[in-house]
């Protein structure tokens, strides 16, 4: 065999040196990046890049120690999806700037990224990543900072774990990883498409406000109903509402009043009052703020959502059952607001007793009473207890020595037609002394908006709901049996086979789900929280992922 050449060896060599050197190129500089990244890290917080704060630093230092320091942005298709993502954001009713988006078009669109600039690049595209992944999956609002009662936890089991996340970031996968952590129930992709449509409204001029006036009724013609046409078609795209004399309010107007009417939980009478011409005058900037606060409000629910269970919608004014049952409800007033929690039904009571609560004693029924306690107990069928629950006979108090700060007695209403918690009643104790209960006031679910109740929650079809919890417990359970055990008079109290979660939950902007289309219905803000999550939905973002992280650990009782 024919010996190679000195001069082929020579090349040959020279080519083997220039390809070691190609090659061990990137490696040396991912090292090099390594110990850089592992430098800015090791560094106390608050981190830094490019001007801008590292907001997830203990999820992000958490990833960057399971990776090695090593670089986790090695390629474009990574860095790609996640800049289309932070531009989609904006579509989940979220602030694309919330993702580093204009310090990451610097560093991107600017040229090669070396030294410190690459670090930068490097913890803002891992923190952008890691806030969209939060911001998606749990919110970017605390609740629990907002409202002392919320107790919806994140779902730990539907996290992806700190190695699925490194594996996605290798493979490019980070589109996948985000959209998994997107809410997909109907609800949510209802209220989506509806941001989107309010915002095209928006971009074509929103709707005309109506001047004050009289009320305006089908039969009128004038300046205002024509106006009052615009209004409503501008926001349905109903182009029926076209058609006719414009100023003249025909019946195809009055039908689209009486429709806008049901949406805002109003008196579906077709007149345009002043309840009525307030909610036509709410700009669709409103609309759209309102929209992004509630898809917000899906975000905290969705996770870890139970395979059965009852949902109180509050500012609905209705009670669902993730099978399709629901009933109308009645919610606390302003000044008595329902919590929004979660709990377990554990307890129906047939024929309940109503122990009054001390600050409704003193402060409703006391003036009334003390004018005259023998007469007052007898017509509200009530019991004058000691504070240890010991009966007291009314004749052997001084009356006359009581007031609002010397009361020491408990009132208790026997169980009957009259009680104020009707015939059944449903526990699931939990510290704000709130249940669903049974109402003798029936006329008070004629009202589209019923927000009357002290802070628990009355419910129309109280004994069909005690029917469908009482199932699990024996086929004896039927409406006809409980119908019986109301009519005997006893008090009964059954504790549940299988306690049912309860979801208690507030929401201002709604999918029609009464009517089955998709249209929104839009709720009064009846306790005032909207300008609250707002208010949080629009400042900078804070850190949510170290009490996640601990979350994490103790539902998995692991590391993440």
């Amino acid at each position: 065999m024919r010996r190679p050449s000195l001069p082929f060896v020579v090349s040959l060599c020279t080519v083997l040196v220039m390809a070691a050197a190609t090659l061990a190129a990137p490696s040396a500089a991912a090292a090099d990046l390594a110990g850089l990244l592992r430098e800015r890290l090791e560094q106390p917080a608050p981190l830094q890049a490019h001007d801008e704060p590292i907001i997830e630093h203990t999820l992000l230092r958490h990833l960057y120690r399971r990776n090695d320091y090593r670089p986790l942005w090695t390629g474009t298709r990574g860095i790609t999806a996640l800049r289309q993502w932070i531009d989609r954001s904006m579509e989940e009713g979220l602030n694309p700037d919330d993702y580093h988006r204009a310090a990451l078009r610097v560093l991107l669109d600017g040229g090669p990224v070396e030294g410190p600039d690459a670090v930068d690049l490097e913890l803002l595209l891992s923190d952008a990543m890691l806030l969209l992944g939060v911001h998606l999956g749990t919110g970017k609002v605390d609740a629990a900072r907002l409202f002392r009662e919320w107790n919806y936890l994140p779902d730990a089991d539907r996290a992806p774990t700190s190695t699925e996340v490194l594996e996605s970031l290798r493979a490019g996968r980070i589109g996948e990883l985000l959209a998994a952590r997107v809410p997909d129930g109907p609800i949510y992709r209802t209220l989506r498409a509806a941001l989107a449509r309010y915002r095209a409204i928006r971009d074509r001029g929103g709707w005309p406000l109506l001047p004050a006036g009289p009320a305006l009724h089908p039969g009128d013609c004038s300046p205002r109903v024509a106006l009052l046409r615009e209004r409503l078609a501008r926001e349905s795209g109903d182009a029926s509402l076209e058609g006719g004399d414009a100023a003249c309010f025909d019946a195809v107007l009055e039908q689209a009043v009486r429709h806008f009417q049901r949406l805002h939980l109003l008196e579906e009478d077709g007149v345009v009052g002043r309840k009525t011409l307030a909610e036509l005058n709410v700009p669709v900037h409103e609309r759209i703020d309102q929209l992004r606060v509630n898809l917000e409000r899906i975000r905290w629910l969705h996770h870890g959502l139970p395979e059965d269970f009852y949902a109180a919608d509050l500012a609905g004014f209705r009670l669902y059952h993730r099978q399709g049952w629901s009933s109308p409800i009645v919610v606390g007033k302003a000044y008595h607001q329902t919590p929004a929690f979660h709990d377990l039904i554990e307890i129906v009571e047939i024929n309940p007793t109503w122990t009054v609560p001390r600050s409704i004693t003193v402060r409703e029924i006391l003036p009334e009473l003390l004018r005259d306690p023998p007469g007052y107990l007898r017509r509200k069928d009530m019991e004058l207890l000691t504070m240890r629950g010991e009966p007291v006979d009314p004749a052997t108090v001084d009356w006359s020595a009581l007031g609002p700060l010397n009361f020491p007695y408990v009132l208790r209403q026997r169980p009957g037609p009259d009680n104020a918690l009707g015939r059944i009643k449903f526990l699931f104790p939990n510290p704000y002394s709130v249940y669903l209960h049974d109402t003798p006031a029936r006329e008070l679910f004629r009202h589209p908006r019923r927000a009357f109740s002290h802070g628990c929650i009355r419910v129309a079809k109280a004994v069909e709901l005690g029917e469908r919890l009482l199932r699990g417990n024996g086929p004896q359970w039927t409406a006809a049996y409980i119908r019986e055990l109301i009519d005997a008079g006893e008090t009964v109290r059954v504790r549940l086979a299988q306690p049912v979660p309860i979801l208690i939950v507030y929401l201002t902007a709604m999918p029609d789900l009464i009517g089955g289309t998709d249209a929104i219905q839009f709720r009064e803000d009846i306790y005032r929280r909207d300008p609250r999550v707002l208010a949080e939905l629009d400042a900078p973002p804070r850190e949510r992922g170290a009490a996640l992280l601990e979350e994490y650990r103790r539902q998995r009782g692991t590391e993440w």
